[in-house]
Parts: structure tokens; sequence; C-alpha cells
């Protein structure tokens, strides 16, 4: 497996003035109905009337919410340059000595006035509210949340000082250390700083640096041994920081080991961090913090990790940057694979002047730059390993210019030991109103990725080192509950399909399903499981050649199952509940719980196990189920 090595990157790029890059974009030539009007905003026009583009944009956005953080006599001055802003703000130290550290937040914040709030430092770290002593070390880091006028958490950040009044403001790592792409001999960690600066990493004595100063840092750690724990020092400036990882096993090793699964870890109510500026801080550390328990080697996380459909790049980078906060004390321990979900997308909405009227969305463009597909990609470190986009398909309608979004790190395989994970896509260039605007429905895998997944499943079945090949969707094969009505299932009607300039592709949403499954099932020995996270609730599912997987009625060809396999959802990341539906497989459902849990699989050379916890409680769902 490879990853894209780079330190060039910047933080972000913003788009605060409209939903898209700039007025007037190119409309790419995928799309259908769409034109801009006299105001230059994009409009469709649909039974009768027009419907244009609303250009809301994002409230909070990366790197904005950052805020400005100067040195102050008695502390640290926080200026979110936002002015008639009021809110307030909790910090506290970072506790660095521990093996994953956090922040111990101080018994009293203070106010946000105007945009602005003193992280009061000299009075405040005295005698036994210093625990860590920073007034005699002085230096240290801090932690903030910015909390906005209704209690609601925004964003949380670090800053790094030095000095015991006045301070001084140093180079911080704002966002990680997270260890991505672990394999037997190389890995790439990466880190975020909030200035520009150049970094070492310094691992069995040997050094690793950035090219120049950037603040996005990405860097192959090349020449480990396979199964072997590491120390990895990361210092820049004054500053220097240690963490540990492990290796994995050479490829075809059988030695046993455990990975972790769970999806759908967006906001929700109750107050606190269960709604942490779009994600469920509280529940998606609490299934970290179980995985880690159960000695998991590795996160499988897939869509949905926070409310997303944002209206810029800005804002979504603001909602993945808490989506990793919550995970990030472990991260650095062992890697998180993400995929993409349909809140993983990047949407302008046109209305029309009636408001009873509930509109249409489009995907931002242009695709390359500011599409949901390229942010996730701006965002997450995965393998660069699967096909490029859906341009050369048949239906491509500008062979020589890119007309749809990338496949770039949100279609993607590795391996680990003797299993192969292969990550889909099942929610690329979503549209809910395909025959209007053209794109595609949720649950679609359209030609170029269906082509790509059967390469790669015969490239895995051949491969001698692997024994198990999982399957990682995001809209279930088989769902249960509210996704019935779309992912893969579609209520049983194959209607339901991608469309390209106006042209509905040839195959539905059940003939592209039953394919899959023809592809994982039938021309595969290896294949053991889909694993899917649309549906918020933890919940296996057996399919043998006698459960029905058709509506009645069905009138379409139909796919015979060779063998038995398996569905795995665990859509409990943190999301409100999903209650089972009924559906022609709900009587072979077991173990239906609600978020927030996690599951755990087990692999011993050629078998298999299930077990799977409530992540707050450590309550067992199921344990020792036999998979393999």
């Amino acid at each position: 497996m490879k990853c894209i090595i780079t330190t060039a990157g910047l933080l972000a790029t913003l788009f605060t003035a409209r939903a898209q890059l700039a007025p007037g974009a190119e409309i790419p030539a995928c799309l259908n109905h769409l034109s801009y009007n006299g105001d230059k905003r994009l409009t469709v026009t649909a039974g009768g009337k027009t419907y244009t583009d609303v250009a809301k944009a994002d409230d909070y956005q990366l790197p904005d919410i950052m805020g400005t953080l100067t040195g102050a006599e008695t502390g640290i001055l926080l200026d979110l340059n936002r002015p008639g802003y009021n809110g307030t703000v909790a910090y506290g130290p970072l506790d660095e000595t521990a093996e994953y550290p956090a922040i111990a937040f101080l018994p009293r914040d203070v106010r946000i006035r105007d945009g602005k709030a003193l992280l009061e430092m000299k009075k405040t770290f005295t005698r036994a509210t210093d625990y860590f002593h920073l007034a005699d070390a002085g230096k240290g880091v801090l932690g903030y949340r910015i909390i906005d006028s209704t209690g609601r958490i925004i964003y949380e950040g670090r800053i790094a000082f030095e000095g015991k009044g006045p301070y001084q403001v140093v180079p911080t790592i704002v966002q990680g250390p997270m260890v991505n792409c672990v394999e037997a001999t190389r890995f790439v960690l990466a880190y975020e700083t909030q200035v520009a600066t150049k970094t070492t990493v310094t691992i069995d004595g040997r050094t690793f640096s950035d090219d120049h100063e950037v603040t996005r840092h990405e860097l192959a750690i090349t020449g480990v041994k396979p199964s072997t724990e590491y120390t990895y020092t990361i210092a820049y400036g004054a500053r220097a920081e240690s963490h540990r990882m492990t290796t994995a096993p050479l490829e075809g090793s059988r030695q046993a080991f455990t990975f972790a699964f769970a999806s759908a870890n967006r906001a929700t109510t109750g107050g606190g961090e269960r709604d942490f500026g779009g994600t469920n801080y509280q529940h998606g550390r609490a299934v970290m913090a179980a995985a880690m328990m159960r000695k998991a080697v590795f996160l499988q996380c897939t869509g949905d990790f926070t409310n997303g459909a944002n209206t810029s790049v800005g804002g979504h980078l603001m909602e993945y940057a808490n989506f990793k906060r919550a995970l990030e004390p472990f991260w650095s321990r062992i890697p998180v694979y993400v995929g993409m979900g349909d809140h993983e997308t990047n949407k302008t909405t046109l209305r029309s002047e009636d408001p009873a009227n509930r509109g249409y969305s489009v995907e931002l463009f242009p695709y390359a730059e500011v599409s949901g597909e390229a942010t996730f990609a701006k965002a997450f470190v995965n393998p660069v390993n699967g096909p490029q986009s859906e341009d050369g398909a048949a239906y491509d309608p500008n062979p020589n210019f890119w007309d749809f979004p990338t496949y770039k790190e949100n279609v993607y395989y590795y391996t680990y030991g003797n299993i192969a994970m292969i990550v889909l896509n099942t929610e690329y260039w979503e549209s809910k109103d395909p025959a209007v605007t053209g794109g595609c429905p949720e649950g679609y895998i359209m030609d170029q990725q269906m082509k790509w997944l059967r390469e790669t499943m015969q490239t895995m079945e051949n491969n001698p080192n692997i024994d198990h090949i999982f399957v990682n969707i995001h809209g279930a094969v088989f769902p249960n509950g509210d996704h019935l009505s779309d992912a893969m299932y579609w209520n049983g009607d194959n209607t339901s399909r991608a469309v390209v300039a106006g042209t509905p592709l040839p195959k539905g949403a059940i003939e592209r399903r039953d394919e899959i499954l023809d592809v994982c099932v039938n021309k595969s020995r290896k294949f053991l499981a889909f694993l899917s996270g649309d549906e918020h609730n933890f919940s296996f599912l057996e399919i043998t050649p006698e459960t029905p997987i058709y509506k009645d009625g069905y009138t379409g060809q139909k796919l015979k199952i060779s063998r038995p396999f398996y569905n795995i959802n665990d859509g409990g990341g943190g999301s409100a509940p999903y209650a089972m539906l009924k559906s022609p497989w709900m009587g072979s459902f077991k173990y239906l719980t609600p978020p927030p849990t996690v599951a755990l699989i087990t692999v011993k050379g050629q078998h298999v196990v299930l077990n799977a916890l409530r992540a707050e409680t450590l309550e067992p769902i199921c344990q020792e189920v036999q998979l393999r």
C-alpha cells in the first residue's frame, strides 16, 4: 500500500464569500439542468420552478476559529477576530506526561467579550491549582475550548507558551500527531502546527525532517522493523514530544491480532460533548478507548464522523479537526482508517421563492478543489491505491477533462497480517435528486469503482498471504432501519441509479448490489464480511443461500448466493439510534444495540471471531461469535 507523502500543503484554504469557489465557476459537464442567472448565482429549473443558490457560508471555519493568540503580561490573549461575538472559553494545561495526553480543565472558564478573552495564567497557576508546575517550568501547552453563548462547544485548540510573565507564544502542534498507513517497514506520521515551521522526527536513532517550513506535516517513516514497538520524538523550535507506536507484522503473518470497527460519530442532542462542533466527542473517545483496552491494532471508521454537508471547505475541516481531536490521544499510537459517508459532502442549497418547496442540493465544484471528496483528502491520510475517478467511463461526457470528483484516499485497500480491507465509497458524487441535477444516489457504486473492486478482489484472491477479505462500506448492502429506503436497497426498487449529463446509467440499484454480491461472495473464497456503518446501531446478520434478499414481487433477474457470509453493521459511533424496520432479512438480525458501540474482530490465523461492546459501560453485546 502507498500513501501520498508531502510536506508542501497548507492547513486549509478558505472559501467564505460563496458556497462555490468563485461566482461563475464552470459547471461540470456531468451535471444537468444547471446554469447561472444574471447575478451569476447557480440555478436549476425543475417542475416549472427556478431554484437559486442561497450562497450561505458556514458560521465557523478553519483556520479562523483557532483565533489569534498572543502573549501578555498575565496570560495568553485570544482574539477570534469576530467583533460582537460573546461566549466563553474553558482552558487548562495539557498533561504532556500522560501516555494519552488530555487537557486538565480549570474549575472556571472565562468570558469572551466582543470576540476576545484572556487565558489568565499568572494568578491561576499557583499553589494547589498548579498541578503540573507550570509556574516553575515556565513553559507548557494550554488547551482551550471555544463555547458559544448557548453553551455549545465549537472548537478545541492548543497553544504552547514560554515565560513566567510576560508570556510568549511559541510554535505548537495543533492537530496530531497521528500514525497512518502502518505497514511492516514504514508508516506515515501526520500533524499540523499553527505556524509554518520545520520539524524533525527521531526514531530508533534515525531522523526524518520536513523539506522546508510548513504547517501541514506528513513524513514517511521508513526502514522500521515488523511487529516492533518504537518511540518517536517530534522536535520543533525549542519543544519536543514523544509517543509510542507498533509496526504491522509482515504480510501473510498468521500471528493473532484484533482490529476495531465503528462509524457514524456525528453529533447528537443531550448537551456537552455529544455535540462538539459537529461530532460526538464523548462517544467517539469512548469507542477509541474501548478499542485500545481490547488491544486493537487499528480502528476502521467509515462515514458520518461529523454533521457535514458543509457549504465550505474551511467549515468541514473544522468539524474534521474536532473528530480527530476526540480520537487524538490514541491515534498517536494506532492508525485510524477512515472512509466516506453521506455526511462527508460539501453542498450548496438551491431554493425557490416558495418556502414550502424543499429545494435541491448540489456538490460544490470545481470538484478538484472544494468537493467533499477533495476536502476529505485534505483532512486525512489514507492509502493511495484506488481508482482515479469516474472519468474515462463509457458515460464520461468530456473525455478531455476531469468531470467527476476524485477517489483519491476515499477508495483504497490495505493489508494487515493475513487480512485485506477494501474500503469503498458508497456515497460518491452523492445527490438527492440525480434525475434533476445529475449525480449518484446513496449506496450506488459507479462503473469505474466497480471495475476497481472486481480487480482488487481478484488480486487479493490470488495473494497467498491473504486468508480473509473484508469489504468496508457506509451504505449497507443489507440495511435494517432508516436506510432501507436508500443504501443498497431502495425499498427493493431497481429504479434508482446514477444520472450523468441527463442520461441514467443502465444498471439500477438492485442490479448493481447484486453485481457486488457476485464479485465478493460467488467469485471469492476469501471474502468474509461487509462492514457497514450507515444504520445507527450495532447489528449482526448472517446471509445464507436461503436468506430472502428481494422484496415480494421483484421481477428483475435474481442472483443465487453460493455460500454464507456476514453483514456486520456498526454505526454506533455516537449518532442518534435507528430502530429495526421491516425488511426481507429482518428475522436474521442479531444483537441489535444502540450507540455507542464498538465491534472487535480477532483474527487467529485461519479463524476469525467477533466481539462487540457498549463503548461507555463496556457491557458485552456479543462474545466469541465464530465467523470462520
